[in-house]
């Protein structure tokens, strides 16, 4: 059981997210009920003030499941998530619309989030008049120094989003996120849609805004590389288990857990001796429908053993940093 601690921006403890399954013809006409997908099941997890905790995965482990649940787009089944101590799953109506004045949103494809019938500067200003933080005299100097906090010329304030480039839409989604002063951010895979020479430039404003304003951040992506750059610690998630957690040089450096191992090893190489490592992942990623018992990654597992099969191992401490969910841990 995670412990409060004041120094956490958000803390979830024993997260679960259900839902149901679609049916398929044959189910459908024989009555069958549709089954549940278990896309969180038992995950805990800090974030502390000024962090960022990147989460990492293969596609569909539950790594965004999880972000929206944090902000109540999903509503988790068991399990609390605290931001700066306060429950959220116990708030509704204008509790729940404050608490998202301090926990926002970034998400991966920049213009599908915006609104393209709207300008740039509507586009936050109706941010700020919903959520009536600023006196309407107010609002346009503000909109101004968001343009200005996210690296963006004042002239694209009447732009809308088609006349506008990648990079531009995500820095106006980062300014529409930051609008309401909040205290933590998750981002969904928010480079992912854009272009390798943009990339950089998002990733570093990413990182100036979390020194200088103060922010948690919940870094979601694939991408290694880009999560060992932006995170101080990593989370490596695996059919909704957090299999591992650890400072960035933790996981990236000493890889305690074979799907961790395997994933550190398919980030390309530049030195030619490295290049050729044998890959320790083998299988495909089994469905969530029906998830292996025991250990959930026994059925690619090279080290899998009869204890593996039966028996679903329980996170154990490598260190005080570093935490592995893995009955022969190997962090050499």
């Amino acid at each position: 059981m995670m412990t409060t601690d004041r120094e956490n921006a958000l803390e979830i403890d024993g997260l679960v997210v259900e839902y149901g399954a679609r049916r398929g013809l044959i189910d459908a006409a024989l009555g069958r009920t549709a089954r549940l997908v278990r896309a969180v099941d038992g995950v805990s997890l800090a974030v502390r003030r000024n962090e960022t905790v990147g989460l990492v995965g293969e596609s569909g482990c539950g790594k965004t499941t999880l972000g929206r649940a944090i902000m109540r787009i999903l509503d988790p089944t068991a399990g609390s998530i605290r931001l700066g101590g306060v429950d959220l799953l116990g708030l509704r109506g204008g509790d729940l619309r404050a608490m998202r004045r301090r926990a926002q949103m970034v998400f991966q494809d920049p213009y599908s989030s915006l609104n393209p019938r709207m300008t740039v500067e509507q586009m936050l200003a109706e941010v700020l008049r919903f959520h009536r933080v600023f006196p309407d005299v107010e609002i346009r100097g503000r909109v101004a120094a968001l343009l200005e906090l996210v690296g963006l010329a004042p002239e694209l304030a009447g732009r809308r989003p088609k006349t506008l480039s990648g990079g531009q839409r995500q820095r106006v989604g980062l300014a529409r996120a930051l609008a309401l002063e909040p205290t933590f951010l998750v981002l969904d895979e928010p480079v992912a849609a854009l272009d390798v020479s943009i990339q950089a430039q998002i990733l570093n404003l990413l990182v100036d805004l979390r020194d200088r304003l103060g922010l948690a951040m919940l870094f979601i992506a694939h991408e290694l590389s880009v999560v060992r750059h932006m995170s101080h610690r990593v989370a490596v998630m695996y059919l909704g288990r957090i299999v591992e957690v650890g400072t960035a040089e933790d996981v990236f450096e000493r890889p305690a857990h074979p799907y961790t191992q395997s994933l550190v090893r398919a980030i390309p190489r530049l030195v030619p001796e490295r290049r050729h490592r044998k890959p320790v992942l083998q299988g495909e990623v089994p469905s969530p429908l029906d998830i292996p018992t025991g250990c959930r990654f026994h059925t690619r597992c090279p080290k899998a053993q009869d204890r593996c099969t039966q028996v679903a191992p329980v996170e154990q401490a490598l260190s005080a940093s570093h935490q592995v969910e893995c009955h022969f841990p190997d962090a050499s």
